[in-house]
């Protein structure tokens, strides 16, 4: 989103040699009598003599104010010490209406691919556990009974088979907003322009990436999503394009084993029809317990209200 604007500027009454950058430094300097104070990488702002306080002059998007990226100062070629100041603001986003409220839709696709993983398997058509959670995280009871996953056995002589499974690749494509700076040159964040909400915490990706998740999202059962990837691109100045990377997969991303007894054999039946050795107990091997949950109570992290109203009402 742009909105550009111009200001003619008579320097009357100033001493000394005048030249274009003096009036950028007039422009920023924020004088009440001036009324208008204007920079790059701030928002347009004119002084409200009724409350004596700067307010805001450029429009509101949903993650809030357009920043001023360029300035381009002119002399009158007719008029001496008057100046033509041509700007121009920027942002993204849904713009909002008198009452906050974001107009139109917003930023936000999702996008799906089918991809097979290959797998080393003794059993087709075996149970996969029903996951069990406990504060948050996963058990690992379901995965380590030590009984037969069940199927039919189709290992040639103990040997497994490779075979594909279909995955879906989901990926979900936003813009966020880095933090901005005021004209008191804190870092502000969003639409509320908080000093401290809405800050990237960096570290805190290791919760969620790598881990599988303990509620249903996007449509798809607990423990089958796995959290593969976060990416933040640079898009447009501060704001980055943000891809999450999600895997689902119908064996909940585990692998299949042969019971081993402690002196390394594995147990075997024989098939009466082939002649084949088979082997008699396979288990499931989970290696992801790591968890992560979005729901309607946690969401703000990645998402805006509109964004995840958006998620549930279409996928889920």
């Amino acid at each position: 989103m742009t909105s550009s604007g111009t200001l003619i500027v008579e320097t009357v009454g100033e001493t000394g040699y005048i030249d274009s950058l003096t009036v950028q430094r007039k422009l920023a300097e924020g004088s009440a009598p001036f009324g208008i104070r204007l920079m790059e990488g701030r928002e347009v702002q004119k002084y409200d003599a009724d409350s004596t306080s700067w307010v805001s002059d450029t429009p509101q998007t949903g993650f809030g104010p357009l920043l001023v990226r360029e300035i381009n100062i002119t002399e009158h070629p007719d008029r001496p010490e008057t100046w033509r100041v041509d700007f121009v603001a920027t942002g993204m986003g849904p713009l909002l209406n008198d009452s906050s409220e974001v107009i139109g839709s917003p930023n936000i696709t999702v996008s799906t691919v089918s991809r097979p993983r290959n797998v080393s398997a003794w059993r087709e058509g075996a149970t996969v556990p029903a996951d069990t959670i406990s504060a948050g995280a996963f058990t690992k009871s379901p995965w380590r009974t030590g009984t037969d996953i069940g199927g039919d056995a189709i290992d040639i002589n103990t040997t497994p088979v490779s075979i594909a499974i279909d995955q879906t690749v989901v990926q979900i494509q936003k813009i966020m907003r880095w933090p901005y700076q005021d004209w008191n040159a804190d870092w502000r964040f969003g639409l509320t322009g908080s000093t401290t909400a809405g800050t990237v915490d960096l570290d805190g990706l290791e919760q969620y990436v790598g881990a599988r998740n303990t509620e249903a999202f996007l449509g798809f059962p607990i423990g089958t999503l796995y959290w593969q990837s976060v990416e933040f691109q640079p898009h447009h100045h501060e704001f980055r394009l943000v891809t999450l990377t999600f895997v689902y997969d119908p064996w909940k991303h585990a692998q299949q084993v042969p019971l081993v007894l402690e002196q390394f054999t594995t147990p075997t039946d024989t098939d009466p029809t082939t002649g084949m050795s088979q082997a008699k107990t396979v288990l499931w091997n989970q290696v992801y317990f790591d968890a992560f949950a979005l729901n309607s109570s946690n969401y703000s992290t990645w998402f805006s209200a509109a964004e995840w109203d958006y998620l549930d009402d279409v996928f889920n």
